[in-house]
C-alpha cells in the first residue's frame, strides 16, 4: 500500500526522486488517460486508498465520494514502487488544485477535512505506457468517504465550517484519523495561526512555534497540525492548526 500524504501533519521526510525507468511499448486498444479533471467517483474508503483506481466515474450529479482536481503527467516512466517519491511528484500540485478547485483561503481549507486521494495507472495502463498521477479530493468519514453534493462543486466558504465539512480528529486509537466533526470524532480544529516567514523555518523550529501558538489559545489538551517539510509549506501550508480535545 503506497504512503497516504492528504494531510501536512503525517508527512514524514521523503526520500529523493529514484530513476526512471523505461516503459513498456504501448498496447493497442488500451485506454492510457486517466480521468478528465471535474469526473466523479464513487469510492468506497479501501478503494480511495488503493494504488490504482479502475472503476468508471459516474456523473456528477449521481451519488459519489471524490472528484478529480489534477492529473500530472510524467516525462518518463518512474519507478511505480517508490511511492514516497511518487508523492513528492504529486503533493504540491496537487494540492495547490485543490486550493483553485475549492476557491477558497488556504486558511479556510486546512481548518476543513478535505484531502487527497490518489493514485497511479492500473498495470494493465502502465503496460501500455500510461505515465500520470491523478489526484482526486474527498472527505474522510471514519470507515468511509462523505458523499459529496450532487448540486454543484464541493464547497469550501469562509469560516467557521459546518460539521459536514470542517475537520476533526479521532483519538489515540485510531491514531488520530482525520474526519469531518458530523462523525464522532475527540479533537476539533477551533484556531489557526500563519507563520510569518517567507521561507521555511524547518520541522523543529514550526513544531515549537505550533505547540506555543496552541497553548496560548486554548486552555485544554490539544492535537495539532504544522507543516513538516518544504514541500507543505510551498503547498502554502504555513499555518499551526489547534485541534481541541472534546467529547463529541
Amino acid at each position: 500500500m503506497k504512503l497516504r500524504l492528504g494531510t501536512a501533519v503525517v508527512l514524514a521526510a521523503l526520500t529523493s526522486l529514484t530513476s526512471l525507468t523505461a516503459a513498456s511499448p504501448a498496447r493497442a486498444g488500451v485506454d492510457t488517460s486517466p480521468p478528465a479533471v471535474g469526473s466523479c467517483h464513487d469510492l468506497t474508503k479501501r478503494e480511495a486508498w488503493a494504488n490504482s483506481e479502475p472503476d468508471p466515474r459516474v456523473p456528477c450529479t449521481a451519488r459519489h465520494t471524490t472528484v478529480t482536481v489534477k492529473n500530472i503527467q510524467l516525462a518518463e516512466a518512474p519507478n511505480w514502487r517508490d511511492f514516497e517519491a511518487l508523492g513528492r511528484r504529486m503533493f504540491v500540485p496537487c494540492w495547490r488544485s485543490v486550493d483553485a478547485y475549492l476557491d477558497g483561503s488556504v486558511a479556510a481549507r486546512v481548518r476543513s477535512a478535505y484531502t487527497i486521494y490518489w493514485f497511479i495507472p492500473t498495470k494493465v495502463q502502465r503496460d501500455a505506457g500510461a505515465k500520470w498521477i491523478r489526484c482526486d479530493l474527498g472527505l474522510p468519514n471514519g470507515d468511509r468517504l462523505k458523499n459529496l453534493p450532487t448540486d454543484g462543486r464541493p464547497a469550501l466558504g469562509d469560516l467557521p465550517h459546518p460539521d459536514g465539512i470542517a475537520k476533526c480528529r479521532l483519538g489515540r486509537a485510531a491514531s488520530y484519523e482525520s474526519v469531518v466533526c458530523s462523525h464522532r470524532h475527540a479533537f476539533r480544529a477551533t484556531h489557526h495561526v500563519r507563520h510569518a516567514a517567507d521561507r521555511y523555518p524547518g520541522a523543529r523550529t514550526m513544531r515549537r512555534w505550533t505547540i506555543r501558538k496552541c497553548r496560548a489559545r486554548l486552555n485544554t489538551a490539544f492535537y495539532y497540525e504544522y507543516p513538516q517539510n518544504r514541500l507543505a509549506w510551498r503547498a502554502g501550508h504555513r499555518f499551526a492548526v489547534c485541534l481541541k480535545e472534546t467529547r463529541a
